[in-house]
């Protein structure tokens, strides 16, 4: 926040996208807030509880402050459209403004406090940011990034590039009637905030949400003539009421139907934004001042806190005032439908930043850290999976995690009997900790295997001899009552390892029989699976077993220098990792070659350019003190 009086027109530097030697600039950076947040405004003593305030002095040039005066009507709605359209669009225009700089794809944020984010109501239980001002590295970073797509190649050219992009799109958003460069930017300082109040307070009036869309201001009178103009080109009817000293601009809910059509929405150009809503929103932002906002509110400064440095976007939830909300709203059958173990670990709050970084776009989250959280420890599929491994999900402890979700579950009293009859079942092969207890780390793997697609389930045992002891009971359930199943066991060596191979195409009939023919198996229907000291697999085929049992000698998706890569950037000790191979999707999709002829070219020239440019996505989860933090990157490349 800044020490500024927030009663002023907030004029930021000049837009850095509009460099005038067309290369990104580096704006200064804003001023750091206190570490205890604004203070709220203390009114004079001799001033009454209810006295307007007037957000109006500009700070340069002649005096632009918001207009007090009503605004006339636009007049009645045109044929067939209904007077909330222009509110509509004009939403639509300022998301794609704020959206735009990621390529259409990402939103874009910055470091440090927007201005809009003082005037973001204290009791938002959701705050999202996106900023078109590219403040510190960002500006550099994201021309990196854009660099892989089509038109972006040249860095120095990225400003205009960009500028030309989102008049594209806001022009396809207002039907040519404006444009970004000559109609929003002259306004708009690149900051976009929503803001979401509580939820409903029953599900029969789904009107009470609060939702607000904030715009920051360099100059409120081109503001107030955008806004206008959007009305008058909609035929938008409206009224205007003042509160506190600043004038709200509302549209006639005609056109709208059913419970919410009592919702009024509009605008205000209030301090240094234009926000656009619903009424009790837009008299939340006023009554802020731009000092008791959502800064003042300790929760969101804790998760405002954990993250830090250059950034494109936040993000912020507050998942405890939600969750409460939700309950109140379900009474009992909250509590019966979800164990109160499982509601127990769902955070306070969860928060996270977009930015750029070498050739990626990154996002961190940080949530409270919860004692149920999966320990952390180094990586050891990813050496026991094929190279041509191009999905990977997996996480630590699987054994447990399985014994704890048993345990709420058993807690819910529509289960209780259920849960306990899987554990006299599970009796035959010796429980339910003999069925999972050897599970360590554990993954579902998808690879391209010979040319073909395939996969399967991968295990890093804790206990080896439990897991062998495990799979010889299922064997021999298979052999001795799989005949008259349709099912046939049996196994071949292979890498000094014995691969159990279970046939399952005999099921073929049975199944029909069951389903009155709907269901057909595959004729060649097989599974297979093997077990060494090392790693469980279990396979569709045996193409995929065998070639975990591979790996280890022929190359792994740990000796991949691509995916060490991606593992360097989220951290080799993690609580869960997740992999995806974009890039080789993408080959083996287009070499199946299901498209006719003009798709395919049409496909070639329209999105493989673009698709071509991302190269893959990974993330993983690390648990910590005070806070657990998860990563994502999604790569790109311009090969």
């Amino acid at each position: 926040m800044t020490d500024q009086d927030p009663t002023q027109i907030y004029r930021p530097p000049v837009n850095p996208l509009a460099t005038p030697d067309g290369t990104p600039a580096t704006p200064p950076a804003p001023p750091q807030p206190a570490a205890a947040g604004p203070a709220p405004a203390t009114p004079p003593a001799s001033a009454p509880p209810a006295a307007p305030v007037a957000f109006a002095a500009p700070d340069q040039g002649p005096a632009a402050g918001v207009p007090t005066t009503p605004v006339k009507s636009a007049g009645a709605s045109r044929p067939g459209r209904s007077g909330v359209r222009w509110l509509v669009a004009a939403v639509v225009v300022l998301l794609v403004a704020g959206t735009a700089a990621g390529a259409t794809m990402l939103l874009t944020g910055s470091s440090g406090d927007p201005s809009v984010l003082a005037w973001a109501p204290a009791d938002s239980v959701m705050y999202g940011e996106a900023r078109l001002d590219l403040p510190g590295n960002q500006g550099t970073e994201l021309a990196k990034v854009m660099s892989a797509f089509p038109g972006f190649d040249d860095q120095a050219a990225f400003p205009v590039k960009l500028g030309e992009v989102m008049d594209q799109l806001v022009g396809k958003a207002t039907d040519d009637r404006m444009s970004y460069t000559g109609d929003i930017e002259p306004w708009f300082n690149g900051q976009l905030a929503a803001s979401v109040g509580a939820l409903p307070s029953s599900p029969d009036d789904p009107g009470d949400i609060r939702v607000a869309l904030l715009a920051g201001v360099k100059d409120a009178d081109k503001a107030a003539a955008w806004t206008a103009k959007a009305v008058a080109d909609e035929g938008g009817a409206t009224s205007t009421e003042d509160y506190r000293g600043v004038t709200i601009t509302l549209v006639e809910p005609s056109g709208l139907a059913g419970e919410i059509a009592h919702v009024k929405a509009g605008f205000a150009v209030v301090g240094p934004v234009l926000a656009v809503g619903d009424e009790a929103s837009l008299k939340a932002v006023i009554d802020t001042e731009g000092k008791t906002g959502l800064p003042t509110n300790d929760q969101f400064k804790a998760a405002n806190a954990s993250v830090s440095g250059d950034r494109l976007g936040f993000i912020y939830y507050d998942l405890a005032t939600v969750m409460r909300q939700l309950g109140s709203l379900a009474g009992d059958s909250l509590d019966a439908a979800v164990p109160q173990a499982l509601l127990d670990q769902v955070p306070d709050w969860v928060a996270a930043t977009f930015r750029a970084e070498d050739s990626a776009f990154v996002m961190d989250a940080r949530t409270p850290h919860s004692d149920a959280a999966r320990p952390a420890a180094e990586v050891k599929l990813p050496g026991h999976l094929p190279a041509s491994t191009i999905a990977l999900i997996e996480g630590q402890d699987l054994g447990a995690a399985l014994a704890d979700l048993k345990d709420q579950l058993a807690q819910v009293d529509e289960l209780k009997d259920a849960v306990g009859q899987l554990d006299d079942a599970l009796g035959l092969v010796g429980g339910f900790d003999a069925l999972t207890g050897w599970m360590g780390e554990a993954g579902i793997a998808l690879a391209d295997v010979n040319g073909s697609l395939t996969g399967g389930i991968v295990v890093a045992p804790t206990d080896p001899t439990a897991a062998e002891r495990l799979f010889n009971q299922l064997k021999s359930f298979a052999q001795l009552g799989g005949e008259q199943a349709g099912i046939s066991v049996s196994e071949e060596s292979y890498a000094g390892t014995t691969i159990t191979v279970l046939d399952l195409s005999g099921l073929g009939g049975l199944a029909g029989a069951m389903t009155d023919g709907s269901v057909d198996l595959p004729a060649d229907l097989t599974i297979s699976y093997a077990v060494t000291d090392d790693v469980v697999v279990l396979g569709y085929g045996t193409d995929f077993v065998k070639a975990v049992l591979d790996a280890p000698a022929s190359g792994s998706l740990a000796d991949d220098a691509r995916f060490a890569d991606a593992l360097g950037r989220v951290g080799a000790t993690n609580a869960g990792l997740d992999w995806l191979d974009i890039r080789a999707i993408r080959s083996l999709v287009e070499g199946m070659s299901f498209l006719p002829d003009d798709a395919m070219r049409q496909y070639e020239t329209d999105v493989k350019p673009y698709l071509g440019a991302f190269d893959y996505v990974i993330s993983a989860t690390v648990p910590g003190d005070p806070y657990d933090s998860g990563s994502v990157v999604l790569h790109v490349s311009g090969d």
